[in-house]
């Protein structure tokens, strides 16, 4: 019996070896399929075209980065991906990431490294500044990252405007974080960080990284603290990511007065130190079609008394207020993604089950806020 498995085995491979010789070599095949694409008689249409680059940029998304060929072809589709232009230099190891707005000089290292990242906004006459979070992202192989601060980078000049008056935009969003940091200064001496989160005037302040906008964070509850795996509270510190935040950002809109340089200055004259606001003119703003936006981290259910009130402070619409719904209701369903009501919310303990039953009230409607424009 063993001898006949042995027969077929060495019959089977010797079919094998007889059919080597026909098969063609990887490059071969490559060369001829090739060839057939260039005698394709009828032009690539709009959605095959689309699909083709669709799926180069999975094939891309899933080769590991090891040379500098492998980092060039990843950036290229990443630029094809977002529609921004991507350029070689003369050298062969630099390399441009450009919209009409802003450019990336990219330099590459033989080995397929990041040496540099320098961004140049359009308008400005200082010299294309080197940025650290573009290189460390690109040289720890984050795409995703890189992506995401392209696109942060982009979103700041989507203005339905000409490209003079969008000139501006980066120039309006610079100063109101230059302002916002020298408000942040002025709490300098509050050392405890959860004072500094919940009583100070702007927060624990992060600055803007690459394309990522700067970050606010401006609440931190006890459960945030709460490490469930080894079943111990966190002690909370300015590096750590949790808590409630807004971003930073501008977003087009119809017409509005937006500062182009700094108000912001600190009076120092006497023992306290305070901040002086200068009002707005025509040499430090500029009419631009947009606005400055507090982006939450998440949807926050807000009642509307108190949208009201942040409407008539910045004069500018939170967002739909036609259709609200009760606070309470409005929180429950939020927080657990539409799976409970307030009917019954039902707590398990260990030697016990609480229900509980909250009722709404009318005085207290709330919507949903995403965002706030001033």
């Amino acid at each position: 019996m063993d001898k006949t498995k042995e027969w077929e085995l060495e019959m089977l491979m010797e079919k094998l070896r007889a059919k080597t010789g026909q098969f063609k070599s990887f490059y071969e095949s490559a060369k001829a399929l090739r060839m057939a694409l260039l005698e394709k008689r009828y032009p690539v249409d709009s959605v095959e075209r689309s699909q083709l680059h669709k799926c180069l940029d999975t094939l891309q998304h899933n080769i590991k980065v090891t040379t500098v060929q492998a980092m060039v072809e990843r950036l290229e589709s990443v630029s094809r991906q977002l529609g921004l232009k991507f350029v070689a230099g003369p050298s062969g190891l630099d390399f441009f990431i450009s919209t009409d707005m802003f450019y990336l000089e990219l330099v590459l290292e033989p080995s397929g490294g990041v040496k540099d990242v320098k961004v140049h906004h359009e308008g400005k006459v200082e010299q294309p500044q080197s940025c650290e979070e573009l290189v460390a992202c690109l040289s720890r192989r984050d795409f995703s990252d890189f992506t995401a601060q392209l696109e942060g980078l982009a979103s700041i000049y989507q203005l339905n405007a000409e490209k003079k008056v969008k000139c501006k935009a980066y120039a309006a969003l610079t100063s109101l974080e230059t302002d916002l940091q020298t408000l942040a200064s002025l709490q300098s001496y509050i050392k405890e960080p959860y004072h500094l989160v919940h009583k100070s005037p702007v927060g624990i302040l992060h600055k803007r990284r690459g394309g990522h906008c700067m970050k606010l964070v401006y609440f931190v509850s006890q459960y945030d603290l709460l490490d469930p795996v080894n079943k111990v509270t966190r002690p909370l510190t300015e590096s750590l990511e949790v808590g409630h935040s807004v971003t930073v950002c501008m977003e087009g809109s119809s017409a509005h007065k937006l500062q182009t340089s700094t108000l912001v200055s600190i009076n120092r004259s006497t023992k306290i130190c305070t901040p002086v606001y200068a009002p707005l003119t025509s040499q430090n703003s500029a009419s631009l079609p947009a606005c400055f936006v507090l982006k939450l981290h998440q949807p926050m259910p807000v009642c509307l008394a108190l949208v009201h009130r942040i409407q008539s402070v910045t004069e500018i619409e939170c967002g739909d207020l036609s259709n609200p719904s009760p606070l309470l209701s409005l929180i429950t369903q939020h927080v657990s993604q539409g799976k409970l009501d307030t009917r019954g919310l039902l707590v398990n303990l260990p030697d016990q089950q609480h229900c509980y039953f909250m009722t709404d009230s009318p005085q207290l409607d709330a919507v949903l806020i995403h965002n706030i424009p001033f």
